[in-house]
């Protein structure tokens, strides 16, 4: 059978199944995390439809479309087994980063012909993040021995690891018609989780539990994601506004995102929102 009929016959199957309320989905998850198999198939199931939507972004991109929709469900799978119940927003928001990450990272280890360990993609998509991060910021390339020292990782293996995606398959090299690993890390750049939290929340919370920081943390976070229309900055960029290190930015934004869940969480259970 080809592919084009597996796709229909598929898409016609995910049809029958209905997409949850949020008070579905909340029982379904308890039960699943207790163990139940048959929950944990409705959730898989029910959230098929989702996985078929966000594969569609992918085509053309080096797999299949049967194949980033297989790759998108191990994604969907994973986010059940990770998901906290306790965090108080919707499974689908937290899914859909974990099927995005799922496809991205697919397409990079299996969209080629050389296949490359999963291991050496983690450790270049550090290695990348890091030297996007200098790029962005009007710096130079940085020298192997300051991208070890940086990120605390052995000179030689983050040689080896540069020269191993140097040829055949540089970081410029397209995967797919249109598209280049660059591109594929820096769109994991763009969709964090925090920013679909942020989403789920409802931006005028945000705003509302934002106000209630203090300075330096409401200034890290609204530099970090263009709150109140403000301009989004680089760790290192904000570092050197507020003459700090890059990791202490990094180490107050994460403290403050804490800050925020727990009290958004807080405000959930204490009955908040209608």
């Amino acid at each position: 059978m080809a592919d084009k009929d597996l796709i229909n016959l598929y898409l016609k199957d995910i049809k029958k199944h209905k997409l949850l309320s949020k008070e579905e989905e909340f029982s379904l998850l308890v039960k699943a995390k207790n163990g139940d198999i048959e929950a944990k198939n409705e959730l898989i199931t029910s959230n098929l439809k989702l996985v078929v939507n966000i594969a569609k972004g992918y085509v053309n991109k080096g797999m299949s479309f049967i194949d980033l929709i297989s790759e998108g469900n191990m994604g969907l799978i994973y986010a059940i087994d990770k998901f906290d119940i306790d965090k108080g927003f919707r499974f689908s928001t937290y899914a859909v980063w974990w099927i995005r990450q799922a496809i991205m990272k697919a397409i990079i280890v299996k969209g080629r012909e050389i296949r490359i360990p999963s291991y050496k993609y983690d450790l270049l998509n550090k290695i990348n993040r890091y030297i996007m991060d200098k790029l962005q910021t009007g710096g130079s390339y940085p020298p192997v021995e300051q991208i070890a020292e940086d990120l605390h990782i052995d000179a030689e293996k983050v040689e080896n690891i540069i020269r191993d995606f140097q040829d055949p398959m540089s970081l410029s090299m397209s995967i797919g018609e249109d598209i280049s690993l660059e591109d594929t890390i820096a769109q994991e750049q763009e969709i964090s989780m925090e920013e679909e939290i942020f989403r789920e929340m409802g931006m005028k919370h945000v705003r509302d539990l934002v106000e209630e920081l203090d300075e330096r943390e409401k200034s890290i976070l609204k530099q970090r994601y263009g709150l109140d229309g403000s301009d989004i900055y680089t760790l290192e960029e904000i570092g050197k506004k507020l003459n700090i290190t890059r990791e202490r930015v990094r180490q107050i934004e994460k403290r403050t995102l804490e800050k925020l869940k727990f009290r958004y969480t807080k405000d959930l259970k204490e009955g908040f929102f209608n």
